[in-house]
Order: structure tokens, then C-alpha cells, then sequence
């Protein structure tokens, strides 16, 4: 993460590749229980686009040449509100789940329509029933 100053005096962030590197330890656990899940879909390669299907709800991860650079999850938020930017356990997980191959890719399976949909359906709901709807359609488990 880059800390910079613009001419408001005020402090910019900027997130990029190397954001998030070292797991916080005490997440470790957590971060390696979710990252061999399976639960992670590529929906989209350009942009990288990932959905986390979790028990609670979906979650949009935005990547970058498999380097994870946003999660729409509260607890992603939160970090960034509380200026600690540590990202989230689905920043971290998703590294796990590139490198241990246990993700599913449906990017070459769906339209541009179809992703917009999903999109859409997790920023309003947090949940994508379209998307398992789409994981049925192609027989993907």
C-alpha cells in the first residue's frame, strides 16, 4: 500500500499488487480454511473479477494479474474506514485458492449480460441466485 499526500494536505491510499502480502497472523486459520473451500469463481478475466460464494452472502473481489485489490465484504470496509488496511481473510484466501488451483472459472461460460446481473445482484443483495442458477446451468459443483 502507497501512502501519499495530495495539495488538500489530505492522505491518499493506494492499493495495488503488493497491499497485501503477510497474512496477520492471528487470521491465518481462517484465511487457509476458506482459501481450500472451493467457493471461489472467476466470473470475469478482463477485468479479474472473483465472486466468493460465503455462508453469509456473496462477496466481489477485484484482482489484479491474480493479486487481489478490493473485496466488497464489510469486514474490507471496515479496515479501510478504520485505516488499518489489512484487507480482509478473502484478499488472503484467494491467493491460497489461485495457487492450490480450488477455485471454479465460468469467465469463458457467461455474458456480459449474465455478469452484469450477477454484479448487480450481490451489491443489492449479497447473494447471486442468478450465479447458481448459471453453476446448475453448466454443471459446475
Amino acid at each position: 500500500m502507497m501512502l501519499s499526500n495530495s495539495k488538500e494536505n489530505q492522505t491518499i491510499y493506494e492499493i495495488n499488487e503488493n497491499s497485501f502480502i503477510e497474512i496477520p497472523s492471528n487470521w491465518s486459520k481462517r484465511v487457509n480454511e476458506i482459501g481450500l473451500s472451493n467457493r471461489f469463481i472467476l466470473i470475469s478475466k478482463y477485468p479479474e473479477l472473483w465472486v466468493y460464494m460465503g455462508k453469509h452472502g456473496d462477496h466481489l473481489i477485484l484482482s489484479s494479474k491474480g493479486s487481489p485489490l478490493y473485496c466488497s465484504c464489510k469486514g474490507f470496509r471496515m479496515q479501510i474506514e478504520k485505516r488499518t488496511y489489512k484487507g480482509c481473510s478473502h484478499i488472503y484466501a484467494l491467493k491460497i485458492a489461485i495457487k492450490s488451483n480450488r477455485f471454479r472459472d465460468l469467465s469463458g461460460k457467461i455474458s456480459i449480460s449474465d455478469l452484469n446481473k450477477i454484479i448487480e445482484e450481490i451489491m443489492e443483495m449479497d447473494y447471486s441466485s442468478y450465479l447458481r442458477e448459471i453453476l446448475v446451468k453448466h454443471e459446475i459443483s
